[in-house]
């Protein structure tokens, strides 16, 4: 607890920023009674969360589901489309001409060094094994495993994966409904007492491993700037990233990486199993547990790190383990009115109308919910995701919360979404998320840094966002 207790009120928090306005005043009469500020930081059930952030039923997200539709991932149904070969030739053209100009020139933020940097941190694992790192009851347990309430359990491992890594952390139960986000083939749950994999590569998960621990670390959003390249060629003025940027993305997968090995081999030395399976849709994972909701880039959208999270990570366990719901902070609903990503994309994949739709863009799109479906054909064609990071950098809702009206803006959004194109508006004004000059890609590996602001959450206290 605190040592100094807070004495000031919520409407007078808001009036001494000086934004008591309409949208903001709107969303302060929304947010539950409290007397004093750390009244208001204990209201939300789920601590991952500000206050504004509201809790939906189970298997009932933002994006409304037809569950006689909605189905396994089945990668023959839906495989994701293979790139078009003159599109992949041209590419390679494209890709190996910029580089060995950048290399030769020394070009800022696309330099040897700079790609080296790059490739220092990127893909390092390591990467457990699907059943888990070596690791077991220890013998002086004498038998008797960790026992408490799925709540305590649940908070245990936010509490550990916090320091492991993982900025948010949830958990679902596996029923009839939730089944059917995973694969359709490569697994099965059946009445075995210990995963195994069988001859045909299929993996076993006992039945009663029915909890699955899902967790997501954050992409340094200071760093991803770095990746931002202009191109007047393109529709949206954005074309490939630069290297110097591209650090952040490898770097995030390598520390999801890093946090899901330490996570299993915790919850092994508990005395319970941890299973990993290759369930391709981690998207919808980190939805369904609560983590955040489906952005208009078609990636999981958070409501205090925004597109600034590596995908959701997972593992099947028998540690009993209480569900988190779905969550509504108004996110989706922005996204219909920003259309900020869609507007950077450079190959138009991204949907650039109001509304969400059941109508899916092209094939690697799951059927049977209703929300925005990324044109997989075109991305790809462009080389991308691995070529282009613009649409995740670009989002309003990566913006740091060390300006009191970043948080403001996100509550208002929540609860007055009446005002989400005048910020939408706003952000287009302000370019957070712009190309970086040549001096300050340059800049970027002389500058100071004790007075660098730092980004970072690996075993991480309080952060800036």
């Amino acid at each position: 607890m605190s040592k100094y207790h807070a004495t000031l009120s919520r409407r007078d928090f808001m009036k001494a920023v000086g934004l008591a306005g309409a949208g903001v005043g709107a969303a302060a009469a929304m947010a539950p009674g409290f007397k004093d500020l750390d009244d208001l930081a204990a209201t939300s059930t789920n601590q991952s969360h500000p206050w504004w952030v509201k809790d939906r039923e189970f298997n009932d997200p933002t994006n409304e589901i037809d569950w006689n539709t909605f189905k396994p991932y089945d990668n023959k149904i839906n495989a994701m489309p293979t790139i078009n070969q003159a599109a992949k030739d041209a590419n390679t053209i494209r890709d190996n001409n910029i580089q060995k100009a950048a290399f030769a020139s020394k070009a800022p933020g696309d330099s040897l060094r700079d790609y080296a940097f790059g490739q220092g941190s990127s893909f390092i694992g390591p990467d457990a094994p699907w059943d888990g790192p070596s690791a077991s009851l220890p013998a002086n347990a004498e038998g008797k495993r960790w026992e408490d309430t799925p709540e305590n359990n649940l908070q245990m491992m936010r509490a550990a994966l916090h320091t492991y890594g993982a900025v948010l952390t949830g958990a679902l139960e596996v029923n009839d409904k939730t089944k059917k986000i995973f694969d359709a083939s490569g697994f099965v749950f059946d009445s075995s007492d210990k995963g195994y994999q069988d001859e045909k590569k299929v993996y076993h998960i006992p039945e009663k491993c029915k909890y699955m621990l899902t967790f997501a670390v954050k992409q340094n959003y200071i760093q991803s700037l770095y990746q931002l390249r202009l191109d007047d060629s393109m529709p949206g003025g954005y074309g490939t990233k630069l290297a110097l940027g591209n650090q952040a993305i490898g770097h995030a997968y390598s520390n999801s990486s890093q946090t899901g090995y330490a996570a299993m081999r915790m919850v092994k030395t508990l005395g319970y199993q941890a299973l990993k399976t290759g369930v391709r849709a981690n998207v919808p994972l980190g939805i369904f547990s609560g983590l955040g909701e489906q952005g208009r880039a078609t990636s999981l959208l958070t409501p205090r790190y925004g597109l600034m999270v590596r995908y959701t990570n997972y593992f099947f366990t028998d540690l009993p383990l209480a569900p988190t719901p779905p969550m509504d902070a108004g996110l989706i609903t922005f996204c219909k009115t920003c259309v900020r990503c869609g507007e950077r994309c450079p190959s138009e994949s991204i949907s650039q109308d109001n509304d969400t739709t059941w109508d899916t863009a092209s094939t690697g799109n799951r059927p049977g919910f209703k929300g925005f479906f990324m044109n997989w054909q075109s991305c790809i064609d462009f080389g991308s995701p691995g070529a282009c990071g613009n649409c995740q950098a670009t989002c309003p809702f990566n913006h740091a919360s060390d300006g009191v009206i970043h948080p403001i803006v996100r509550a208002a959004a929540a609860t007055t979404p009446v005002f989400n194109s005048f910020f939408a508006t706003m952000d287009r004004a302000f370019d957070y998320a712009k190309a970086k000059s040549d001096k300050e890609l340059t800049d970027w590996w002389s500058r100071d840094l004790d007075k660098w602001q730092a980004d970072t959450t690996l075993g991480s206290g309080k952060n800036i966002w």
